[in-house]
């Protein structure tokens, strides 16, 4: 499968995400696409898709693990803020059908995203990482 699916799919909705953030979640706060290379300072979140599967039936389209990262310093943010902007990001993926009308083209469909778990964990930088993870059923050309 080809990388092109997962690009499209997190470079769309961390703009979508950037576009629509509620008071929430402060723009101070970026929104970047997941790279390994690069340095990113606290708090931010992060999206990232792996393991696409293609869908039979469907041309062009694979299910996608999603996964959406907030990462925090303990020092800048209370848990009670953290746990806050981890609801908001969830309450704003909950817009399905906002956020398909925005983002369906020509070259790109999201079919659905469908909640698979949520987790935080402090790290070892004295900050939080919370993870959200969706499957995402996904069509890009």
């Amino acid at each position: 499968m080809s990388h092109s699916i997962e690009d499209a799919l997190v470079s769309n909705l961390a703009a979508w995400l950037d576009a629509n953030r509620p008071d929430g979640l402060p723009t101070t706060i970026p929104i970047h696409v997941a790279n390994r290379d690069e340095l990113r300072g606290r708090p931010c979140v992060v999206l990232d898709a792996t393991d696409a599967k293609r869908v039979s039936g469907l041309p062009d389209s694979a299910r996608v693990k999603l996964d959406i990262h907030l990462f925090t310093q303990i020092d800048d943010t209370s848990a009670s803020n953290h746990a806050d902007m981890v609801a908001v990001l969830h309450e704003m993926l909950k817009a399905k059908p906002s956020i398909k009308q925005d983002l369906n083209s020509d070259t790109f469909i999201l079919h659905d995203l469908i909640i698979r778990e949520c987790s935080t964990t402090r790290d070892e930088t004295r900050g939080r990482e919370s993870i959200i993870t969706y499957e995402a059923i996904v069509s890009a050309v």
